[in-house]
């Protein structure tokens, strides 16, 4: 099989999932996906599963070890990764002139210096940052400009960041051009001048995650749970003075990995997100000298989210205040520090808020009991595979539609030696409506799973998979169609919701 990748049209490789044996160890299935499409499934997704893949970076080469010359099976594969390349937008503005670049390679800009004349802009210069250090020679966020055909000069110029805009600098006259390209900043700036600036192109790249300071004491114990997709819970434990434990619930590739710091007291309390539909936007506190070894620690937090909603104010207001936020950003981490089982300071890791998917998330049915499982909102369901016991509903997988490309659900739940058997749709044209489903009430000896799962598409229904038992329910909302799953599992499905979103013609 062959996968093309067009390079001209700025397709990259960005990752290769791949399923091995470990007796014998051999590469058993491989997967790629570029930032345009995915692959079909090349072999058998049986084995360990894992991922070459890191995030902001692309795959350059490859290397590993096969069985030998004569017999070239593949036993490890492993890859070479470089930085997304940046973007060049041309310059904007008349011809002629002497060329100028002040090239691509800053981390940012800090200075941007405009000189106006009679005739149009002077004089332009940029102060950037490079490896860390000043250097004379890009803006976090867009320009705008005006330029005139008659006197060939740039007339007006305007920039805006992520946090502000500055005044118009020049005469808005002539043609507006605008140089921006959405989730990304510029780095560099290039164009033509000559007695005036003629014409401005720039460099962009995509926009990092950017890290907060600390707010509160930075002593004794410092903790750092990086960056991931969203929060799914937040649970703050604190007293009268301050708060002792805050504990996050993230998502990382539809799995949830869980964070704590600091020591639970009696009074735990809990905020839960409708993730992946609204994420947290802000955090107001307050910290405040705790007395002891004039050590500051955080007595208040209070979260806000991105559907407006605004948590309880967890511990007391009091001592000096402090705001994590940045403009079109979520919250997708925290660090910080602890002293003696207490929270004393904290920040937080920001990336640019997505787009809200227009879905509603319905409440997963069955046992609270497993871990959580999300597979996320996509544009439809191409293929379901399910796998059952002598129990009930043993695995699942979907495999989903976005941007007309193909994508692979991971595996919840265990395959058993009974046959996994696959429900195919007609997609587009096919989608899924509806889930019927069953499970045990709970009975002593009974296992606490689903035992049978129906699929309704706006075409048919599909065959019942296990057996009915004395509990049902039905996952449905009239008017949408089911556009991804959650629910939670270990060796069996214990539960099972969905994501919707409305029918269109």
């Amino acid at each position: 099989m062959q996968i093309e990748i067009d390079h001209l049209n700025n397709e990259h490789l960005e990752s290769v999932e791949s399923y091995y044996d470990d007796a014998p160890c051999y590469i058993q299935a491989l997967q790629f996906k570029t930032n345009f499409k995915v692959s079909e499934l090349i072999g058998y997704g049986k084995g360990t599963k894992f991922s070459l893949s890191v995030k902001g970076k692309i795959i350059i080469g490859f290397h590993g070890y096969i069985k030998s010359q004569n017999n070239p099976l593949v036993k490890s594969l492993g890859a070479y990764f470089t930085w997304i390349p940046d973007c060049r937008l041309e310059a904007k503005g008349s011809k002629g002139g002497i060329q100028w670049d002040d090239g691509a390679d800053h981390e940012g800009i800090t200075k941007i210096h405009v000189r106006g004349g009679f005739e149009g802009i002077q004089y332009i210069k940029f102060d950037y940052v490079k490896s860390g250090q000043p250097k004379i020679g890009s803006v976090h966020g867009l320009s705008e400009g005006y330029y005139d055909d008659e006197s060939t000069a740039i007339q007006a110029l305007q920039f805006k960041t992520n946090i502000k805009t500055s005044e118009l600098l020049g005469y808005e006259k002539g043609k507006k051009f605008s140089l921006a390209d959405k989730g990304k900043k510029i780095i560099g700036f290039h164009g033509y001048a000559e007695k005036n600036l003629i014409s401005l192109g720039a460099y962009f790249t995509t926009v990092s995650v950017t890290k907060s300071v600390c707010h509160g004491s930075k002593i004794i114990e410092s903790w750092d749970d990086g960056v991931f997709d969203g929060i799914r819970k937040v649970y703050v434990s604190y007293s009268i003075n301050h708060v002792a434990c805050i504990t996050f619930e993230y998502i990382s590739n539809h799995s949830v990995v869980k964070r704590q710091h600091g020591n639970n007291t009696s009074l735990v309390e809990e905020f839960e997100l409708n993730y992946p539909n609204e994420f947290i936007t802000s955090v107001d506190g307050t910290f405040k000298n705790s007395g002891m070894r004039k050590v500051m620690c955080v007595t208040s937090l209070v979260f806000k989210t991105s559907k407006g909603r605004i948590s309880p104010t967890y511990g007391s207001v009091t001592g000096t205040k402090f705001v994590l936020e940045t403009k079109d950003c979520a919250l997708a981490g925290f660090h910080g520090w602890t002293f003696l089982g207490f929270l004393t300071a904290i920040g937080a890791y920001f990336s640019l808020l997505p787009c809200p998917p227009n879905a509603e998330k319905l409440e997963a049915r069955g046992y609270d009991r497993g871990a959580f499982w999300d597979d996320g909102v996509y544009d439809g369901v191409r293929k379901i595979y399910v796998g059952q016991c002598e129990n009930g509903i043993a695995f699942l997988k979907f495999v989903y539609d976005k941007d007309t490309r193909m994508v692979i659900g991971d595996d919840h739940g265990n395959k058993t030696p009974l046959e996994v058997k696959e429900l195919d749709l007609e997609y587009p044209g096919e989608y899924v409506t509806a889930v019927e489903g069953c499970y045990n009430k709970g009975i002593e000896g009974d296992v606490e799973s689903i035992t049978m799962l129906k699929f309704k598409t706006n075409k048919r229904t599909s065959i019942s998979f296990g057996f009915e038992s004395s509990s049902s329910f039905l996952l449905e909302k009239e008017g949408f169609k089911i556009v991804g799953f959650h629910g939670k599992a270990s060796n069996m499905i214990h539960q099972l919701g969905v994501h919707v979103i409305p029918i269109t013609h």
